[in-house]
């Protein structure tokens, strides 16, 4: 179909899209899949880390850590070309889960030279299953999945979508739109506080605390 002239006249966008509202990239361990809205993706995808953020989030009425990862694909069947982001977990015991896998590989990856963000990612879905008892006891069957993460240096081709990464990374606008309102409501960047900080605010069982709205000025009146 032919483009209207009017949006043919526009510049087109030649880097990564940051979109002003984000969009939510679900790792479903349930199913072992991407999903974007109510489409699935399957299961593979390779990606440049934007950046990385710890998160506590309220969880089935506790509270819970959180990796919030800003990505773009490289390869998979997910859009590309577009900035999302992710959500990971551990396990409810906290020894073992998708957060602490991805830890462990970034910690490799800064060992030997690398910032994470200059390489690219592979998240792969990995199934396990345990006995495990229900809210009323009984124990059942479950199956589930978690991601495991490895990396590798880019491509030459790749670097061409690295150099749009570092693009967002230096532009202090552009990493503003790393936000999502809807999140903010329901869970806090914990980012620059300390292990036993971060515990702390775990270990509460009230609800996190939201800012505090400013008071709207007194309405002016008027004559009538």
């Amino acid at each position: 179909m032919a483009r209207n002239k009017f949006f043919e006249s526009t510049p087109k966008n030649e880097g990564l899209v940051v979109p002003e509202m984000a969009v939510f990239l679900k790792n479903d361990c349930k199913s072992g899949c991407w999903a974007v809205g109510e489409t699935e993706y399957g299961s593979k995808l390779e990606f440049l880390i934007v950046h990385f953020s710890r998160r506590v989030s309220e969880y089935m009425g506790g509270r819970i850590a959180q990796g919030q990862v800003w990505l773009t694909p490289i390869t998979g069947d997910i859009p590309k070309g577009i900035v999302y982001y992710t959500l990971i977990k551990n396990s409810k015991s906290g020894r073992s889960g998708s957060l602490k896998n991805l830890g462990c590989q970034l910690a490799i990856a800064q060992s030997q030279g690398y910032d994470p963000r200059e390489l690219v990612w592979c998240a792969k879905f990995v199934k396990k299953s345990a006995a495990i008892a229900d809210e009323s006891g009984v124990v059942q069957n479950a199956s589930w999945y978690v991601l495991d993460w490895s990396f590798r240096e880019c491509s030459t081709e790749e670097e061409k979508i690295l150099d749009n990464t570092v693009a967002i990374i230096q532009s202090p606008e552009q990493m503003e739109l790393l936000f999502d309102m809807d999140l903010e409501a329901t869970s806090m960047c914990v980012d620059g506080m300390s292990q036993h900080e971060i515990l702390a605010l775990l270990n509460q069982t009230s609800s996190i605390a939201l800012p505090e709205k400013p008071a709207l000025p007194p309405a002016e009146k008027t004559n009538s």
